[in-house]
């Protein structure tokens, strides 16, 4: 219909028998006078032309092509998309008149204050039985799917509310280049990783879970992916979608002019978007923070949530029977209901990526941006995984600013915001492996660990100062590709009873939580000799810690100064034990040349890795006259740490 004709109709419905002095009749008197030209086809129309002389000229009146609206061409659209018959056709085509249709949209405002039944005139409008006009519009495909609904304003008089979804159709859809698909059932995502960029081992069962899903037209496939924010849940989506060679689509999302839904609006476009892709293949829907989909929930503690509303009998049901599979993402799991996680396909916790798979996003989203990251970027991967999250949004920006080296310094103010201020210390460098004097080597202990793939192992790591215990440990971490969880005493000692035994189970929980290496570092003074202990409740430190060394799944390092102090159960909680002990002459001699490029000269016996790459560090500051002068610097700096009797070399 046109803009007249539904105007001509409405006219015609209510004006049949009502007298001008109707409250009825005086509104809608009162609107038709501006229109009067456009109403009856006569520019010599009077102002003052009375309520049935109005009705007369109108309904004889039929303007010759006339523009249709194009928010009605949207709405015979929408019908024909949703499988409408004619009657909801026809409703929905009135419901977005009333309200997108300007003279419609007058006259339906001011029959409403003169109190007329809406549904009944719509459903009578529509086609339907007077008897029944009512209630077969309240209960029309549109208002069923979240389209639209028939409500009251604040002084009970009827009225129409189109839905977030259809508003946002209306304003997207007939823009260039956004297909009314699309539109209705929300943005096709683009996937911009590869899965070798994730460290997901379930990766390939979950591509063909979704191929099969789509396959089969399997109904109730649900996947949840979860984990802390910041960590790719919504590009892992994409990046399985793209695998398994489907469309995605994400439900309900902020529209082009950042108009937000709410909850309710999120569930009925998830409905409505199940509707229109139900009978198409290759789709898949994505509906990102499924917190939305437990209820007007706020965030509490850990991945908790509090104040849920919602039925969760809805809930359950609608899981059970989307057509569609849908990826559901969330940052809270520890809130979402049993009932709705027996009802996921599978559900998979994406942690921070390890630092290999960064390495690997760095480049490919460094090729996107057109950027050569700088070294700055591996050393902070390596420090903070969680850099990986933030790498597109720095690079852009290094890009836009031009710096060379393609936006370390973005990259870094967001990781510090991230962890609150503080930004990690870069681990060591390169380490070479052959500079170690252990027994059995270490060299054949570190490639037979990452040879193996083993993450139920343990390390305890024993010497002086300086012999590269920490460094170690952080080799081992890069060969396993899992970040290193450093916990030093003074991260789990506390003066308040039972909140040291806290920490340290919150360490080993932390170490899971990153599929990380977690390193012990002062053992000593977390794993001492429980004879020596003063109160009970040290004794009861210990046995916390050794109790955790027990049943940890993943890889921990111990390391200390003072190996005399541990307590004697330590010992077999560690599948290798290395005693590091200071260079030999040949490991010795090696070392000095790979520092400082020259022979070595003789007497180095006793030294450590650390003695070097302290002397390596004063020569940046305070050039050495030769050989003679270095070894003076390092006999010195051997003489000063802990525990050395004597000077070296003699």
């Amino acid at each position: 219909m046109h803009e007249h004709q539904i105007v001509r109709r409405m006219l015609r419905r209510i004006g049949r028998n009502l007298p001008a002095t109707a409250p009825l009749a005086k509104a809608v008197h009162e609107w038709a006078m501006p229109h009067v030209d456009w109403l009856t086809g006569s520019s010599a129309a009077s102002e003052d032309i009375g309520w049935d002389a109005l009705l007369a000229a109108t309904l004889r009146w039929r303007p010759l092509g006339e523009v249709r609206p194009q928010v009605l061409q949207i709405a015979d659209e929408l019908a024909l998309l949703l499988g409408f018959g004619p009657l909801d056709h026809a409703l929905l085509e009135l419901m977005i008149a009333a309200e997108r249709v300007p003279r419609v949209y007058g006259l339906v405002e001011a029959m409403c204050r003169a109190d007329i039944d809406l549904p009944g005139l719509f459903g009578a409008l529509a086609g339907a039985e007077p008897v029944d006009a009512g209630r077969l519009a309240r209960r029309s495909a549109a208002v069923r799917l979240g389209l639209a609904s028939f409500g009251h304003d604040y002084q009970g008089r009827d009225q129409i509310n189109l839905s977030w979804s259809l508003e946002r159709v209306l304003d997207a859809a007939p823009r260039p280049g956004r297909p009314l698909l699309e539109a209705l059932a929300g943005t096709c995502q683009v996937a911009r990783l590869g899965l070798d960029d994730f460290a997901v081992e379930e990766a390939d069962y979950l591509v063909r879970l979704l191929r099969g899903a789509i396959a089969e037209r399997a109904v109730g496939i649900n996947l949840l992916i979860h984990g802390p924010p910041g960590t790719g849940k919504t590009e892992f989506a994409r990046t399985l979608a793209a695998a398994a060679g489907a469309r995605l689509h994400a439900v309900a999302e902020a529209d082009e002019d950042g108009a937000e839904p709410e909850r309710w609006e999120r569930i009925a476009a998830m409905q409505l978007s199940q509707r229109v892709l139900g009978g198409r293949r290759g789709a898949a829907l994505l509906f990102d923070e499924m917190e939305d989909l437990i209820g007007e929930s706020s965030p509490s503690d850990g991945d908790w949530f509090q104040k849920r509303t919602g039925s969760k009998v809805f809930v359950n049901r609608m899981l059970e029977t989307n057509k569609v599979p849908v990826i559901w993402t969330t940052n809270a799991i520890g809130n979402v209901d049993g009932a709705i996680l027996r009802r996921m396909s599978h559900v998979l916790r994406l942690g921070l990526p390890s630092r290999s798979a960064g390495q690997r996003m760095l480049a490919r989203v460094a090729a996107d941006e057109g950027v050569a990251p700088g070294d700055g970027f591996v050393r902070l991967l390596d420090a903070a995984p969680e850099a990986a999250t933030v790498l597109r949004v720095a690079t852009r920006a290094g890009r836009l600013a031009g710096e060379a080296d393609g936006g370390v310094r973005s990259a870094e103010a967001l990781v510090k915001a991230l962890r609150g201020g503080e930004l990690p210390q870069p681990g060591p460098g390169a380490l070479d492996v052959a500079l170690y004097e252990s027994d059995p080597p270490v060299a054949e202990v570190i490639e037979g660990i990452a040879a193996a793939g083993a993450a139920d192992v343990s390390l305890l790591l024993t010497g002086p100062p300086g012999t590269g215990k920490t460094a170690l440990a952080w080799h081992l971490a890069r060969r396993l590709d899992r970040p290193l969880v450093v916990k030093r005493a003074s991260d789990l000692l506390s003066k308040w009873v039972g909140e040291t035994e806290a920490n340290i189970a919150d360490a080993f929980a932390e170490a899971r939580r990153r599929g990380g290496v977690l390193l012990f570092d002062e053992a000593d003074s977390l794993l001492f000799d429980r004879t020596t202990a003063q109160a009970s409740w040290e004794v009861g430190q210990v046995n916390e810690l050794l109790t955790w060394l027990d049943r940890h799944p993943l890889p921990v390092v111990a390391a200390t100064n003072h190996p005399g102090k541990l307590d004697p159960a330590t010992l077999r909680r560690f599948v290798f034990k290395l005693a590091l002990r200071p260079l030999g002459a040949e490991r010795a001699a090696k070392a000095f040349a790979r520092f400082f490029g020259m022979d070595a000269p003789a007497g180095l016996d006793g030294l450590t890795p650390g003695d070097f790459a302290v002397v390596a560090r004063q020569l940046r500051h305070r050039p050495a006259q030769g050989a003679a002068d270095i070894l003076a610097r390092l006999r010195a700096e051997a003489a000063a740490r802990p525990g050395t009797a004597s000077p070296i070399g003699f």
